[in-house]
């Protein structure tokens, strides 16, 4: 009778391998997905040569969305067998659904290419079909490409009016005036974007001298100051060379290879976790932590840097998700180990920056892209009132008074919460403008609104620009609440008499522009109403509108998704108002 086939070795069996391939195959047609990577996973610790499985694994990981993990699964798949066509199609489908254009292009000519010229099979033709509308789909999406940064010319007449350096001259005018203003968090932030900026102009391109090959030389202490200034205030982040995006490329990796990082490969989150578990088994965490430090920091690097300056919302939610989902794990992990020792990235008060970030890109991109972005109402939603609640139960220490820790206090405590409580009251009034003329629930959508974004406008200081701009979304909600001249006409005084503040400091490029166009509006809507009273045309009870910015309504309710209506106040919950249709 036949023999059954030796094993080489005892983690060597590409017999048992191909048997657990077979059952991943079973659970995947069935949708069991995390069994089907579970079994995928074991037949390659099997057969770690084996090319079908690891790209078999992909699929799993592209049908749960987990496409940074696809990707790595893909390129290894090819990597062991260049000519295997459904693996670079997955590569190409993984790295498109991150917006990684130029990748997905290339890989998409990869997969064609592993195609004969001719004579091809049905199977081979559908899979030329696909790669080929792939590649089109490719091509369209990167020029559609959507930028946030502000482009600010640089010269004699921008000279000493950026926010930061306004700042430093107002600073003890401020201080003494004993009144919160933003002052403090600007050039707390600014002090470390500053830091970084110079630190990374000692970075330099070399020749290797041992291996004669390109290398780069440089300072590995950047990317700790540059993603601090960004989780304290992103608008004092701004670019004023020309080849900032390559050279802060370079320098990710240059600080991954020097501080042992996780970062060049992008390895499975599943594998770093391991390999961290492993070196603290052998090292102390005094090794350890710029390794996790610099991993973390160069996702919410790149998350942060493709969501502004290309528009890739999709691949930054890929990493900030892979941050805090890593982070969370970090706390969990090592709940007792002191932050001087694992290190200041698993922090509560660290990681509500980088939710804060994520929070705002999820905003950016339902704003931006409308029911074509992944996010729904409700996801913003539930992760703006995650980030109050993390505010509110874990409020900051004391010892807050000097100035570097009030500009911590403000970064990191009130303007996460303001922040989340004006995309409340955003995604509430987005409903309220596309809801179903004679929704009978419009107006108290209307009401949750305004209270949300009156909440945002006092969290901030009068002379930041979220104050009045936020006042100014709420005097829009009272206006469509249809409430009177005594109500509205003080609040459109109220945001006349902050703006200047505002203006002082934030006066310069696109968000002067709009704080000057804000001004303009609510004086028309002042002067206007105030003479109609005035001349007997209209009484203080009677209703004035101001201009509202056009939103489409919604074609159908099926359209729309349906989402709970409640008022989260500062620190009190208010009733259930019902649900409102055209909400997605």
């Amino acid at each position: 009778m036949p023999t059954k086939p030796k094993k080489t070795t005892e983690e060597h069996d590409p017999v048992e391998a191909e048997r657990l391939k077979t059952l991943g195959n079973e659970l995947y047609q069935r949708g069991e997905y995390d069994a089907a990577h579970f079994k995928y996973t074991q037949a390659i610790e099997k057969d770690p040569t084996n090319a079908i499985i690891y790209a078999n694994r992909a699929a799993v990981l592209l049908a749960t969305k987990d496409y940074f993990d696809a990707a790595f699964d893909c390129r290894k798949a090819v990597e062991l067998d260049p000519t295997y066509a459904k693996a670079w199609g997955r590569l190409g489908t993984a790295t498109h659904a991150v917006s990684a254009w130029e990748d997905s292009i290339r890989t998409w000519k990869e997969a064609l290419e592993c195609l004969p010229t001719g004579n091809l099979t049905e199977a081979q033709q559908s899979m030329k079909d696909q790669f080929s509308r792939g590649l089109a789909r490719a091509k369209a999406d990167r020029r559609k490409v959507e930028t946030g940064v502000e482009a600010i010319p640089s010269g004699p007449s921008t000279a000493n009016k950026f926010p930061w350096d306004v700042a430093f001259a107002v600073k003890r005018r401020k201080l003494a005036s004993d009144k919160p203003s933003c002052v403090m968090v600007i050039i707390y932030a600014h002090g470390e974007f500053d830091e970084a900026m110079r630190t990374l102009t000692q970075q330099r391109l070399i020749t290797h001298p041992q291996t004669g090959e390109p290398a780069v030389a440089g300072n590995p202490n950047v990317l700790q100051p540059l993603v601090n200034s960004i989780l304290t205030d992103e608008r004092v982040f701004h670019i004023t060379e020309p080849d900032f995006q390559e050279k802060s490329e370079r320098q990710c990796l240059f600080e991954s290879q020097m501080l042992q990082g996780w970062v060049s490969g992008s390895p499975p989150l599943a594998d770093i976790k391991r390999q961290i578990l492993q070196r603290l088994k052998r090292d102390p965490w005094q090794k350890v932590r710029p390794s996790i430090s610099t991993t973390v920091r160069t996702w919410i690097f790149r998350a942060f840097l493709h969501w502004q300056l290309l528009g890739k919302h999709v691949f930054a939610h890929e990493l900030f998700t892979q941050a805090l989902k890593f982070l969370e794990w970090g706390r969990k992990q090592w709940p007792n180990v002191p932050a001087s020792e694992r290190g200041v990235v698993f922090e509560i008060s660290w990681i509500r920056g980088v939710k804060r970030q994520h929070l705002a890109l999820m905003h950016a991109s339902k704003a931006h892209n409308g029911q074509d972005s992944p996010f729904s109402f409700e996801d913003l939603i539930a992760a703006a009132k995650d980030l109050v609640e993390d505010v509110d139960s874990n409020p900051p220490g004391s010892g807050l008074d000097d100035e570097d820790h009030i500009g911590h206090s403000y970064a990191y405590w009130i303007y996460p919460k303001a922040q989340a409580l004006s995309i409340l009251g955003w995604s509430y009034m987005q409903a309220a403008l596309r809801a179903h003329d004679g929704d009978p629930l419009t107006q108290s959508v209307f009401e949750t609104a305004s209270e949300y974004y009156l909440a945002a406008a006092e969290g901030y200081p009068t002379d930041d620009s979220y104050h009045p701009t936020f006042l100014r979304k709420h005097l829009e909600c009272l206006c469509q609440m249809d409430k009177p001249l005594k109500v509205t006409l003080p609040l459109g005084d109220r945001i006349l008499e902050v703006l200047p503040e505002s203006l002082e400091i934030w006066g310069l490029g696109p968000t002067g522009d709009a704080l000057r166009q804000m001004q303009e509006s609510v004086r028309k809507f002042a002067t206007h109403w105030r003479a109609e009273v005035r001349e007997g045309r209209a009484t203080m009870d009677d209703v004035g509108k101001i201009d509202m910015p056009l939103v489409p309504k919604l074609k159908t309710e099926k359209d729309g998704l349906p989402f709970s209506v409640k008022y989260l106040s500062l620190g009190n919950e208010g009733e259930e108002r019902g649900r409102l249709s055209g909400a997605k």
